[in-house]
């Protein structure tokens, strides 16, 4: 009886340890799933919102090039004094700018092409072929908004089919009018939406079956997507997320899950995840997709392995990544302290000497400019002296920030000194432009701060120096660029100063 008790006890417990142990791997599994399943969301919904801050620069940047050729055709009109319509169509049927529009329309492969239209709607000129073909565009809607407004601002047609090559393109306008705001024609850069699309192909790829990327005009119009769907170019999105986003500046990049009907499956509720983002400086807005099939296939593949973890599998695998997620973080810690300024949080002069070794190899490279910007604030030492170390450190830090809103995000600012500062331009287009930087920088820092309760002011000399005029390595341009910053500081300070080979200093 004993014997039978005391095996019905250690039966009884078995059972019951067993069944506790089984709940406990049912519940592990259960949460363990659960919790992967939200990673997987939350690390595709970072990948998807970090994707439309891509997406964004990568439209701002082709909408800028693409911008520049259109403002050269319209400074080509200006330039040739052009007053009447005669005049207009005389200097925009010549041969010379056939070869014109065809050198815009060859030297960027985001464009389609450049044409010159005249105050009737019908193509003066086009980089495809000359004489041109008689081709009535008044039926468009940029020309039927520019000739009968006098904007000097680019107009973003709707995509249409090409009357040339029956591709779509969507237009970037701009009306040619005399001194009289008289109209005599417009100036079309045509961007082809297939072309585009086969950049978001490169990106959207990688990221799986089930993801797409596109581009809309902030009135909800389609200019472009991956994959290319042709009869969804040019069709509105009445979508609600998307005028919240574009309306809603918080609401910029972040990722909304969603199963509103979408047009593409006719209407069919679909579970995705949606991220929709402004392009920066134009009327657009980027977008990044992923259907739950893709978001959720890495979850789908795990599950069965998660059913079989065990308790202590799982402490382990969470102790290690723990403690190597403290490793990374303390190493990454120790390279940002050895690579930036500990003040302003700026890169210091090791890690801006890379960058300046980068991006002349790239100007080598590509035959491309860069600007080199050395920067001294004047009167720092005052601050210092007068008002105590602390409202210099403040200084140097207002200075920082001011210089970084004041360049371009391409732009490279470090702190190389106690209140020595260089400023890396790389593709800069020109001298006028890299001085254009440096007088914004130096009106910023003109600007009263306030440290310690005291209204301050600093100023600052600037030297500029330019790859490949003044110098085709890093010692000479640094030298040069430092040369003309102490030609500022002698010849009064607060001024930007260009490097001069023919003045000795």
């Amino acid at each position: 009886m004993n014997l039978d008790a005391r095996t019905n006890r250690v039966a009884r417990f078995t059972v019951i340890a067993g069944i506790l142990v089984a709940i406990v791997l049912v519940v592990s599994a259960i949460v363990s799933s659960y919790i992967l399943r939200q990673n997987s969301i939350k690390d595709r919904s970072e990948q998807i919102s970090n994707l439309t801050v891509v997406l964004a620069e990568h439209a701002a940047q082709t909408m800028y090039s693409a911008n520049t050729a259109l403002d050269s055709l319209v400074d080509a009109v200006s330039a040739a004094n052009v007053k009447t319509e005669a005049e207009y169509r005389a200097f925009a049927e010549k041969k010379a700018q056939f070869l014109n529009l065809e050198e815009k329309t060859n030297s960027n492969a985001i464009i389609d092409v450049a044409t010159y239209v005249g105050a009737d709607g019908r193509v003066l000129n086009f980089s495809r072929s000359y004489p041109p073909p008689n081709i009535d565009l008044s039926v468009r809607d940029y020309y039927q908004y520019l000739s009968t407004h006098t904007s000097t601002q680019t107009f973003f047609s709707n995509p249409v089919r090409n009357k040339g090559n029956g591709k779509w393109v969507f237009y970037l306008a701009k009306r040619i009018s005399n001194a009289k705001e008289e109209f005599l024609g417009i100036a079309l850069i045509g961007v082809s939406a297939e072309v585009f699309s086969k950049f978001y192909e490169q990106i959207g790829s990688n990221l799986g079956d089930g993801s797409s990327l596109v581009l809309f005009k902030k009135d909800q119009v389609l200019l472009t997507r991956w994959p290319f769907v042709d009869d969804r170019i040019g069709k509105a999105n009445t979508s609600e997320i998307f005028e919240k986003v574009v309306e809603d500046p918080k609401l910029q990049g972040r990722v909304i899950l969603t199963d509103a009907p979408t047009a593409l499956r006719n209407n069919e509720r679909v579970q995705r995840m949606i991220a929709f983002r402004n392009v920066p400086g134009y009327p657009l807005v980027v977008g990044a997709i992923a259907t739950e099939e893709l978001y959720l296939t890495g979850w789908r593949k795990s599950l069965y392995g998660i059913i079989y973890t065990t308790v202590f599998s799982l402490i382990l695998v969470f102790v290690g990544v723990k403690l190597l997620l403290r490793s990374l973080w303390a190493n990454f810690k120790n390279q940002h302290l050895a690579n930036h300024d500990a003040l302003t949080g700026l890169p210091n002069r090791l890690l801006f000497a890379d960058r300046l070794q980068q991006t002349l190899a790239q100007a080598e490279r590509n035959k491309t400019k860069f600007a080199l910007i050395f920067l001294d604030l004047d009167n720092l030492k005052s601050i210092n002296d007068n008002y105590s170390h602390a409202a210099g450190d403040s200084a140097l830090c207002e200075a920082a920030n001011r210089m970084l809103n004041n360049v371009r995000s391409s732009d490279t600012v470090a702190r190389i000194g106690g209140d020595e500062f260089v400023i890396l331009l790389p593709n800069i287009e020109s001298e006028s432009s890299a001085l254009t930087i440096a007088e914004k920088v130096r009106s910023a820092l003109l600007e009263h701060f306030m440290a310690n309760g005291k209204e301050l002011v600093t100023g600052a000399s600037m030297g500029v120096a330019l790859y490949p005029e003044h110098g085709d390595n890093e010692s000479t341009l640094s030298a040069h660029a430092d040369k003309a910053m102490y030609r500022a500081k002698s010849g009064g300070r607060n001024r930007v100063c260009l490097f001069d080979p023919a003045i000795d200093i």
